[in-house]
């Protein structure tokens, strides 16, 4: 089969790591667990910089409101972007002790994989990156996955990558990323809405590229209720062939929660039993038109949701910088009210900065609005 660069991405707890261990046991693939997340953050600072944003705590963010660019102007940004092998060693260093980087590389493979990188766009660059440092050279399928990079998926199918992009019940990732070993795998607690809108993020980027070739979204929760189902649809799409998905050797799963025996269903909606109800009714007022649009499960009337926005209370001691702007307040919830307010009133009511692209906003307003 002819050779290609397949790359997997979502938000933090989201399944990514399920996802690219059951691909990793195809024949003809060789998948890379965060490789390097950092280069993605260099490029997405890069780009920022230029922008005259030099203080951006994180980059690779929720996009919310976000007025200061388009999308093609980021993808030109990754076109032109050229990142020498100094630099890239410099980031691999950078990366030491990093708990965000999973696959990691003995100096000895670095020193030999770097010189052979020519300066080029940002994919060829990843494509070299994820070719030299594979375990198994002879594959044709080389890639990786990392989390929160939606914003490179138009980019890299615009050059011919396979994507997916897993998105899992947000009350659940909350769960996950708030309680148990949560805080090991996603740093110290994030606000609330912060995670909220990141999740959003996620499901905005599915709806805009649903259709397009080599590009597939699909639910944690039918990856893990029926793993083969899932991984044909992935072989399918990409056009691998079918195989058995068998154990994940040597892998006993990075849940919050502890240890799991395989692929395992116990963590689908958890968060009944572990998020504070106010936290789970929140997160179900702010994301309502996706959970209705995917399927999950809502308690909550649209009339409803609006007053559930502005009783909360953030819960959860949040330490980290730079994200002031998505703590609980207000303004924050007027915010939030006023997204609802939009999805209800006629389509062209609701344009940039408040949904990030028109075809889901059309597809979260007929859910809400249903």
């Amino acid at each position: 089969m002819n050779g290609f660069t397949l790359f997997l991405t979502g938000m933090q707890r989201s399944g990514t790591t399920l996802l690219e261990k059951l691909i990793d046991l195809h024949p003809d693939a060789s998948m890379l667990s965060q490789p390097f997340p950092l280069l993605f953050v260099e490029a997405k600072r890069d780009f920022l910089r230029g922008l005259g944003r030099c203080d951006v705590r994180y980059p690779l963010g929720h996009l919310f409101l976000e007025d200061g660019y388009r999308q093609e102007d980021f993808d030109r940004h990754l076109a032109e972007l050229r990142i020498d092998g100094a630099r890239i060693a410099e980031i691999f260093a950078e990366m030491q002790g990093f708990s965000g980087q999973y696959t990691r590389f003995a100096l000895s493979t670095l020193e030999r994989a770097l010189p052979r990188l020519s300066p080029a766009g940002f994919a060829e660059l990843l494509a070299g990156l994820y070719r030299a440092l594979s375990p198994e050279p002879d594959v044709p399928v080389k890639g990786g996955k990392e989390t929160i990079c939606e914003e490179l998926l138009p980019y890299l199918l615009d050059r011919g990558w396979r994507c997916a992009l897993i998105l899992r019940d947000p009350r659940d990732v909350v769960a996950s990323l708030n309680h148990g070993r949560g805080p090991e795998y996603g740093g110290r607690l994030k606000p609330t809405l912060f995670n909220v809108r990141n999740w959003r993020k996620s499901v905005a980027y599915a709806l805009h590229l649903e259709g397009r070739p080599g590009f597939l979204w699909l639910r944690y929760e039918d990856l893990v209720t029926d793993p083969r189902a899932a991984v044909r649809r992935i072989t399918r799409a990409f056009g691998l062939c079918d195989f058995e998905v068998g154990e994940v050797r040597g892998w006993t799963g990075n849940s919050s929660y502890g240890e799991r025996a395989g692929v395992s269903t116990e963590s689908v909606d958890i968060y009944r039993q572990i998020l504070p109800p106010s936290v789970a009714q929140f997160i179900e007022a702010a994301c309502l038109p996706e959970l209705r649009l995917l399927g999950y499960s809502a308690s909550l009337e649209a009339s409803e949701a609006s007053g559930v926005l502005r009783e909360f209370e953030e819960p959860y001691e949040i330490t980290r910088e730079g994200i002031e702007s998505d703590l609980t307040a207000e303004a924050n919830a007027a915010l939030e009210a006023r997204r609802l307010e939009l999805l209800a009133e006629s389509p062209s009511a609701a344009l940039k900065p408040w949904f990030l692209f028109e075809r889901a906003h059309e597809r979260l307003r007929e859910a809400f609005r249903t």
